[in-house]
């Protein structure tokens, strides 16, 4: 294992101290980016990651670690290693003297001059798609039975199977074999590049030696379990699909801590530090922000350098802020992924309170200044939904037709409010094994069939994907009204003053109950001055919790039940 012998601390102090600064306060991946722009890394002095260098630095470098895990470098000065900088740099302008005989020297104790550590190039780790298709180009094809002349060339057996070199003939083999002029249409061999399905030229006869001439036959021997490849006379057979796989590509390649697997530099980190609110956690939203866009499917991008979009809004008010991760071919302190660009339009325009947030769902109205509670976003780091479109397309073609408004937007709400509920009241089904899970979404067919949603079980940081949805099922839906007064308007109980008061009066049915997925709870909605009032039933009589526009208090609604009054469904637009 290399060690940091005293020359690489005087090298390394020279380096951190000129890149970093005496006595300032660095996050660590600045550090780490200083030690790769000068060719080195961790690893090259016998330390798994920057910050384990960094506690063996101790003489000139102190590490402060703060609640939210950030760990900060800072360089102090070091009187001994500043001497012998200082003795290079005397020692330098006196060179050619000593009456010009430069082979006399001084004796005394060996100077201490900085020592560059030697920089060791490790081998990449390579992906396992990338292995597996490394492994199927250098195994070797099977050429069709007609095309060697098994009478001439006597076979040779081997118990095991050759490596990829031994396809090449030797030097000394007389004849070379030589490939049919036509191949059957429907061989299924492995794909491989073009020089591997080519047969090699006759080389000229060689000139004869001491050596045993050699002819070699080679061999298909398929992996232990499988059905050894058949060549047939048919042509244009297509394979049979296989099954979709249980873990989709979210899950797969991309970061998911950004503490453990993503290097943000302290450059990037302050453009959101200076566009957010100060009560915002910039890591805690990255971690979120990028499991919902995985979710969902709202990446860009390629494998190896994706974007996505924060829930906030650019000064602009339309455009979110973006950001985009890199990876890298070699893993810097223990990380492939690297935070490299956060676009957050000009921060010039951003304003004390920092950016705001994207629209909300139908429950905006009731949640609180400083709650961060989105059901939405709740939904998609537990259940990996894929494309909204597509699920919606789904769940709308499966129920009975209904007008769910522009996008089926209402019906992605009601789905987000259906599973909130379904989480508070443990009424998801999961089998003993945890495999799988259902839920009844309380939507019917044409028929009056109850549809219910099935998940299958996934591993990574969102626990659930959203297979399909079917009629199929045996769990019990979610419930909401409990009482009287949640359903329809008890005139007996004290009520605040709301210019339908009078009309709800003397019909009760003209109240509807509504669900709040922020307070987990029912209320009941009334008319009043072209929106709606929600309000709580309580032993002192109704309480005003909120108010909602028309289109959001149908959403609300419509998740209790599919029969509304006409002023809330008309107002609404349905």
């Amino acid at each position: 294992m290399p060690k940091i012998t005293p020359g690489n601390r005087l090298y390394l102090y020279q380096l951190l101290s000129r890149e970093l600064g005496m006595r300032k306060q660095t996050l660590l991946p600045r550090a780490e980016e200083a030690l790769l722009a000068d060719g080195l890394c961790p690893e090259d002095l016998g330390c798994s990651d920057m910050r384990e260098l960094c506690e063996r630095l101790s003489e000139f470098i102190k590490l402060t670690v703060f609640k939210k895990g950030y760990v900060y470098v800072t360089v102090f000065e070091n009187d001994e290693f500043d001497r012998a900088l200082a003795k290079l740099s005397d020692g330098a302008g006196e060179k050619g003297t000593a009456g010009g005989k430069p082979w006399k020297h001084k004796r005394g104790a060996k100077a201490l001059k900085p020592v560059k550590p030697r920089h060791v190039e490790r081998a990449v780790e390579v992906p396992e798609e990338a292995a597996a298709q490394t492994e199927t180009v250098a195994e070797p094809v099977a050429e069709p039975e007609a095309a060697i002349d098994q009478a001439n060339a006597p076979e040779v057996t081997a118990d095991v199977e050759p490596e990829p070199e031994a396809v090449t003939a030797p030097e000394a083999e007389p004849e070379a074999v030589t490939a049919p002029e036509t191949e059957p249409e429907a061989v299924a061999a492995p794909e491989a590049e073009p020089e591997a399905l080519t047969a090699p030229e006759a080389e000229p006869e060689p000139k004869p030696d001491h050596r045993p001439s050699i002819s070699l036959t080679i061999t298909y021997v398929p992996e232990p379990g499988l059905e050894p490849e058949v060549v047939t006379e048919q042509a244009n057979i297509e394979p049979e699909p296989e099954p979709a796989p249980k873990t989709p590509r979210i899950q797969r390649d991309l970061p998911q801590d950004f503490h453990t697997d993503v290097r943000c530099s302290s450059e990037q980190l302050s453009i959101l530090y200076q566009a957010l609110p100060s009560n915002v956690d910039p890591m805690a939203t990255l971690e979120e922000d990028f499991r919902v866009a995985r979710s969902t499917g709202a990446l860009e991008g390629t494998r190896s350098n994706v974007t996505f979009a924060l829930r906030y809004l650019q000064p602009d008010g339309v455009t979110p802020v973006r950001v985009t991760l890199r990876r890298s071919a070699r893993a810097v302190a223990g990380k492939r992924w690297a935070l490299t660009e956060v676009d957050a339009g000009s921060l010039d325009d951003v304003d004390l309170d920092g950016l705001t947030e994207t629209k909300r769902g139908a429950w905006r109205a009731f949640v609180g200044e400083g709650d961060a509670t989105d059901p939405e976003r709740a939904f998609a780091q537990t259940v990996a939904i894929g494309s909204w479109d597509d699920a919606l397309q789904r769940l709308a073609q499966l129920a009975a037709p209904e007008s769910w408004g522009d996008n089926l937007h209402t019906l992605r709400d009601y789905l987000t409010m259906t599973f909130a509920r379904v989480r508070s009241q443990d009424a998801l089904l999961v089998l003993p094994d945890r495999s799988s899970a259902e839920f009844d979404t309380r939507l019917l067919t044409a028929s009056g069939e109850p549809i219910f949603a099935h998940l299958s079980a996934l591993t990574g940081d969102i626990p659930w994907q959203l297979d399909d949805f079917s009629t199929t099922g045996t769990t019990q839906p979610a419930r909401y009204v409990a009482s009287l007064a949640e359903m329809t308007f008890d005139t007996v109980l004290a009520a605040p003053a709301f210019q339908g008061h009078a009309l709800v009066e003397r019909n009760p049915r003209l109240a509807t109950s509504a669900y709040d997925p922020i307070a987990d709870r029912v209320v009941l909605l009334v008319p009043d001055e072209g929106d709606a009032l929600a309000l709580l039933p309580t032993a002192g009589g109704y309480e005003e919790v909120a108010r909602l526009e028309l289109p959001d208090a149908y959403a609300c609604a419509r998740v209790v039940s599919s029969g509304q009054p006409v002023w809330l469904s008309a107002g609404a637009g349905v």
